[in-house]
């Protein structure tokens, strides 16, 4: 007799494991029907123990384990997955069966459908990963190459793209005169669309071209000999959810388990990857890359006017209003990017001084303006705990009416543009006007329709932008500066050079700040010295690569919190670990963290210390090398 592991594939279930008893011994990763509350589910295999060695434990239970009816020649995941859950165990503090649950595409996660029965093979392939560095057009051009190579020796490829709209692109740019070859999956297709690329995959009658999002990058198929993650720098690769997987340490650990080549391609890829390359474990794939040459120049505007609290700043400065001028008379696309969505992401009294806070997570409401029917409303609106609330008119510590916005928002920034020029064809593209992947989709298209116009964006409109814009303005520098990570510097660095490779005429930058050397490498586009002092920087403070993060969060009152950390305190005693408390957080709600760093040069097995993780308590959210430490 075998105690059967499983996890449901149900939506939306709280169950994580069930336990069953089986006279048969089923392999990880089988999917197998089992009996849940008077319904057949079905179910993925996560752990097989024979009865002799859990007697104790099921002896202790409270509860009985009921019987798993016989299933024979269930349909296994392939051994190539199940190895790369194994991996991943061992970098991440969850269990392999978690971690394989991940791996599964939404269809078979979901239940709806079961994981193709497939044949497999180990590759012989370099599975070293290649690090591409080169402008967009230049990559699609390098991976077109590669494609006819990898065809010529009937092998197939899959190209991971982020996101729905990057699936497009690629396909867009890729599928010419070998349509029949290409198979697509993507969020937004049709469960029609989805069924006849389960079916294009199955055929392996000739090479395939596969575009993907990470959801199904883990489908096999026997002649796939090569995997690219185009955008590798995108943090649209981490999941939001446990185990916080990373999609990119997930595909190079399926690559080496697989025998299968992996290509890392983006204009700026992750520091990390470069010090990589640098230290040759990563190869080079084509030219090393010092510098990149971009058609549209990088102006810097130093905006000297000085804003008091009655009067603000001067937004647009009068050499990006002749520039963007100049491009609608020509019929040209403008883009501008705002840093943050809403009117602002501050509002504070200025008689007192207080600042307006959601109570849920203590961060600073957002002030929201929406049109229904015709009505204005203005809301405050937290994106950390998603509270809305109608906008205060008044302080509700000194009851003075005397409220100001703080800081810039692509609301007001559509605002002031109109003040400028009233008759000016205007555009939003952020969070408010698309919620959904489909709606941001159709403004876009409906944009680019358009002979000219202006289309404001935050940062979800950057994939859209790839289609081509003659000019580009990032509204205000310091407010995109003041993202509170410590990816900061590299995150500005690749936003300038990616609106300077989808920029065709002039990429102008409005900063009320000094030039530093930062801005001077994006204006030449000099990538070896960015690198050469984001990696000094780095390895001085011991950030990642030179150490790993791990992030501990736990919540609860003021007095709860300090209780709740105690088992962690006792578990990792062994550690060197910060413990802080949010600076957002507030007597009712406080967030705590732990803070681990893993020096590489450590004396103390990394398994050891994911081991321990393993062990805290399931309210403590664990992240490794998260964006965000605060």
């Amino acid at each position: 007799m075998f105690v059967i592991q499983v996890t449901p594939l149900i939506r939306g279930t709280q169950l994580e494991s069930l336990s069953y008893f089986s006279a048969t011994e089923y392999p990880v990763g089988a999917f197998l029907e089992v009996p849940i509350r008077g319904k057949t589910q079905n179910a993925i295999v996560t752990e097989t123990k024979p009865v002799s060695s859990t007697k104790t434990a099921l002896k202790a239970a409270t509860f009985s384990l009921r019987k798993l009816p016989h299933q024979p020649d269930p349909v296994v995941l392939p051994a190539s997955i199940r190895d790369t859950a194994t991996a991943l165990s061992k970098i991440y503090p969850v269990s392999s069966g978690a971690l394989l649950f991940q791996l599964l595409p939404p269809d078979v996660r979901n239940g709806s459908k079961l994981y193709p029965r497939v044949d497999t093979r180990k590759h012989e392939e370099e599975s070293s990963p290649q690090l591409l560095t080169a402008r967009i057009d230049e990559r699609y051009v390098a991976y077109q190459s590669f494609i006819r190579t990898t065809f010529a020796h009937k092998g197939s490829i899959m190209i991971v793209v982020p996101s729905a709209i990057d699936v497009d692109y690629a396909e867009r740019e890729l599928a010419h005169g070998i349509k029949d070859r290409v198979v697509v999956f993507s969020p937004t297709q049709t469960k029609k669309k989805r069924e006849e690329a389960y079916t294009k995959l199955a055929d392996t009658t000739a090479a395939k071209l596969i575009i993907t999002t990470p959801s199904h990058a883990y489908l096999e198929r026997s002649d796939l000999v090569a995997i690219v993650i185009e955008q590798s720098a995108s943090n649209n690769y981490v999941i939001r959810q446990r185990p916080y997987l990373d999609h990119r340490i997930a595909l190079k650990n399926y690559a080496k388990q697989t025998g299968r080549s992996i290509l890392l391609g983006d204009t700026v890829p992750r520091t990390e990857d470069e010090v990589a390359r640098r230290q040759e474990e990563y190869l080079t794939y084509g030219e090393e890359v010092k510098r990149i040459a971009f058609t549209a120049p990088l102006s810097i505007i130093k905006q000297k006017d000085k804003p008091n609290p009655d009067v603000p700043f001067k937004l647009f400065s009068q050499e990006l209003i002749t520039s963007v001028e100049r491009a609608l008379e020509s019929r040209g696309h403008i883009f501008f990017y705002a840093a943050r969505r809403g009117m602002a992401p501050v509002v504070s009294c200025i008689d007192c001084c207080h600042i307006f806070r959601c109570p849920d997570s203590n961060t600073p409401y957002s002030l929201i303006r929406t049109q229904k029917n015709g009505e204005e409303k203005r809301w405050f609106v937290s994106s950390t705990s998603g509270k809305r609330v109608p906008a205060a008119d008044v302080c509700p510590q000194c009851g003075s009416w005397r409220l100001r916005e703080r800081g810039i928002g692509i609301q007001s920034v559509c605002d002031e543009w109109k003040k400028e020029i009233p008759d000016a064809d205007i555009t939003v593209l952020d969070s408010e006007t698309a919620s959904t992947p489909k709606q941001a989709i159709k403004i876009a298209n409906e944009f680019f329709k358009k002979k000219s116009g202006i289309l404001i964006g935050t940062q979800i409109a950057l994939p859209f932008i790839s289609r081509g814009v003659d000019v580009s303005a990032i509204i205000s520098l310091d407010a995109a500066r003041t993202i509170p990570t410590w990816r900061a510097d590299e995150s500005l660095f690749r936003l300038l050079l990616r609106l300077r490779e989808c920029s065709s005429k002039e990429v102008i930058v409005q900063t009320r700040t000094e030039t530093d050397n930062l801005l001077v490498h994006a204006t030449r586009g000099a990538l070896e010295r960015f690198y050469d002092d984001e990696i000094s920087l780095r390895e001085m403070l011991q950030y990642p690569p030179y150490s790993t993060f791990v992030l501990l969060t736990w919540v609860g009152t003021k007095e709860s919190v300090i209780e709740l950390g105690k088992p962690i305190v006792s578990a990792l005693e062994a550690f060197e670990i910060e413990y802080y408390n949010n600076p957002n957080s507030s007597p009712t709600k406080t967030e705590r963290h732990g803070l681990l760093r893993i020096n590489k040069e450590a004396s103390i097995d990394p398994v050891i210390i994911i081991n321990k993780l393993k062990t805290l308590p399931p309210y403590v959210k664990i992240e490794i090398n998260p964006e965000r430490i605060v």
